[in-house]
């Protein structure tokens, strides 16, 4: 039964001459991709420090007393 299925279906679409060059495109798109998001990272991101996440830093932060709000009413 197995064998009259794959008779019927024929040759895979992917293994015509539109089959690869469409693979080879999407691959080509998805790399691109992939490069331009890591520029965008070293460009965007990676500049910027990251932040003091030490527990003795997110005490003082949290723990810090807050400025007053003006009395101008």
């Amino acid at each position: 039964m197995q064998a009259a299925r794959d008779s019927d279906a024929g040759p895979s679409w992917f293994r015509c001459r539109g089959g690869r060059r469409f693979g080879l495109e999407f691959g080509l798109i998805v790399s691109i991709k992939i490069v331009l998001l890591v520029v965008i990272w070293a460009v965007c991101f990676r500049p910027h420090p990251r932040p003091d996440t030490a527990p003795a830093a997110i005490a003082t932060h949290l723990l810090a007393p807050t400025a007053e709000a003006p009395h101008d009413r």
